[in-house]
């Protein structure tokens, strides 16, 4: 799924959170933590929460702002927005994601034109019943790794110029300029394949769980390639996956939502069930969750 000309990341989030308020009639007012997830804002500054603030007519007293990661973004937010509820720093906070990875991305780079699309999800997270909810959260950073997915030019420390944008094809054929997306798809590989069994078994280990006893296991969408292998090393049986996809591509941050609430609507979460989420990728970093799903969760 590919984005109009013209529509940010942000224009599909404003439009994911108006669906979620309206529908579910949540009074803007009581939302006081607006996160946004992203690595394709509206401007370098301001920080575009600060822009869906205003277009989403929420009150002054709100916090907001925005979590610069990729594919680990959502769970980060996810950590975060819990640990505020916890601390009393909030009570009711929006979580958004929203990017056009498509826009990063040279139209004759082969390696990545297929895989990236375009989305956006909005969460609302709030209090739930003793016991239920987040149970834990395992998050990790590798910055040994950051050059293996990146874009290397356009910002700061490398500005653009004529050199930065000028288009070239590697080795393989792949025509990508420094300004647009990267990736060392075979370092990415590897990487996941590191840290994400282990990341999944120190959490359940920490939380006194075995693979048994979780009922969905949602992983980040990178590819279904990927996916079965750690699903495999895991020993995951294929009854506890779900899989999101073939109609959307890989949204980065937004993918493991995208697939928690399809996974959801296809009524394989029920109130009472353990779900655990991970996302992982840009950075390099990765972040994981347990969650009890709660009974006050909202319906869909």
């Amino acid at each position: 799924r590919v984005a109009e000309p013209g529509i940010c990341g942000s224009d599909l989030a404003y439009d994911a959170a108006c669906r979620l308020l309206e529908r579910h009639h949540v009074d803007r007012e009581a939302i006081d933590l607006l996160i946004f997830c992203t690595q394709t804002p509206d401007y370098f500054l301001p920080t575009t929460a600060c822009v869906l603030h205003e277009r989403l007519g929420l009150k002054q007293s709100c916090a907001c702002f925005d979590v610069n990661l990729g594919c680990s973004q959502y769970v980060y937010a996810l950590a975060v927005a819990h640990s505020m509820i916890s601390a009393g720093v909030a009570s009711h906070a929006l979580v958004l994601t929203g990017d056009t990875m498509s826009r990063t991305v040279h139209p004759m780079d082969r390696s990545l034109v297929p895989l990236l699309g375009d989305a956006a999800t909005a969460s609302l997270v709030g209090e739930v019943p003793a016991g239920q909810g987040f149970l834990g959260f395992e998050l990790g950073t590798d910055g040994s790794g950051h050059r293996y997915l990146m874009i290397p030019a356009g910002a700061f420390r490398q500005p653009a110029n004529e050199e930065t944008g000028r288009a070239k094809a590697d080795a393989d054929g792949n025509v990508r300029s420094q300004e647009h997306l990267y990736m060392n798809g075979a370092a990415i590989f590897h990487f996941a394949i590191s840290v994400v069994p282990p990341t999944v078994q120190n959490l359940l280990a920490r939380l006194s769980l075995s693979i048994d006893d979780v009922d969905l296991f949602l992983f980040h969408q990178a590819n279904k390639y990927m996916l079965d292998y750690l699903f495999r090393k895991l020993r995951i049986p294929p009854e506890k996956t779900h899989f999101f996809l073939e109609d959307v591509g890989n949204c980065s941050g937004s993918t493991t939502p995208m697939v928690m609430v399809d996974a959801w609507r296809a009524k394989r979460i029920h109130p009472g069930n353990l779900v655990l989420l991970i996302g992982f990728g840009v950075g390099l970093s990765w972040a994981a969750t347990v969650i009890r799903w709660p009974d006050n969760a909202l319906e869909l």
